[in-house]
């Protein structure tokens, strides 16, 4: 009904929105992510007045550093000049939300790249959760009516973190779950000066912040409860090791490290990781030529001294 009417095709508005410059981002809980939204200036040509938005909203995963936020218009920042950017933000009432609105884009250059980035730190809501984090565009799509606008399908990048489940058990016996048993985590961290080094997991009990630190003396320890169960949480992908510091009562106590390997994904069923730690009973003869051998060489000397 309107001949003069001015379709724009999709492509024509480039929209897109990376994490860590990825689709997907998998980080320890307590670390910073940086987002990047990517636009540029659209073709303005015939409108009086063009609105060009930017909604982007956060999971309860993600703790937004409003401090970090920077808008970009070519190569201008913009981010505290009220003339050419408005930013809407409202701490108290929706913390994890916040709205960039280009002004007066027809003083702009056409085709000059619009870029908005931020950081936030990934939190204890995002243990073994896929936190996303999406963002709309909003722009003028007809230059007899500077009310209408068309909003775009948003651009969602995701972000998650995993943990590993200890499932502790009798050797032989599956269904019989061992508690006390207490385990510390490490992954390899070479460095040029030591190719073989080793950090370990530590947690924070409030902020369930991760970090690694060298000294096994400082690192978290876990126990298994009376399912046999005990969990690391919030941990990127990778493959990190088990080390069991104590035994369960009345059994062996494990020689060697077990390594788990974590690889998440989008869906919340992959964030969890089950490790199946079994122990044993019985005698544990000490390794051949090791110091445990020392004693029985030494009664075997004094026995044939004595029968002597």
């Amino acid at each position: 009904t309107d001949p003069e009417v001015t379709i724009r095709d999709k492509n024509d508005m480039p929209f897109e929105k990376k994490v860590n410059n990825a689709d997907v981002a998998n980080v320890d809980v307590g670390r910073t992510v940086t987002f990047t939204i990517t636009g540029k200036v659209p073709d303005h040509t015939g409108f009086t007045t063009y609105i060009y938005e930017i909604a982007d909203t956060m999971s309860k995963g993600l703790t937004f550093d409003r401090s970090s936020l920077v808008v970009k218009v070519g190569s201008d920042d913009v981010t505290a000049d009220t003339d050419k950017c408005t930013i809407t933000y409202d701490p108290t009432t929706a913390p994890n939300t916040f709205k960039v609105s280009i002004i007066d884009v027809k003083n702009c250059t056409v085709g000059d790249p619009i870029e908005v980035t931020y950081t936030a730190t990934v939190n204890k809501d995002a243990i073994a959760v896929v936190s996303e984090n999406k963002a709309e565009l909003t722009y003028s799509n007809n230059p007899t009516d500077s009310e209408s606008k068309t909003t775009m399908p948003p651009e969602i990048v995701k972000v998650y973190t995993s943990k590993i489940v200890i499932d502790k058990y009798e050797t032989d016996n599956e269904n019989n779950k061992l508690p006390g048993a207490i385990f510390v985590l490490y992954k390899k961290a070479p460095t040029d000066a030591d190719p073989n080094a080793i950090q370990y997991y530590k947690q924070d009990d409030t902020t369930k912040a991760v970090t690694w630190v060298d000294n096994i003396a400082e690192a978290t320890r876990v126990e298994t409860d009376n399912t046999g169960a005990a969990f690391f949480e919030g941990l990127a992908d990778g493959t990190y090791y088990l080390v069991e510091t104590k035994a369960p009562a009345g059994y062996n106590q494990l020689t060697e490290a077990k390594d788990v390997t974590v690889n998440g994904g989008t869906t919340e069923t992959a964030l969890s990781v089950t490790a199946h730690v079994a122990n044993s009973t019985g005698t544990t003869l000490p390794s051949t030529g090791g110091m445990g051998t020392t004693v029985f060489y030494v009664l075997g000397f004094v026995l044939v001294v004595g029968a002597g």
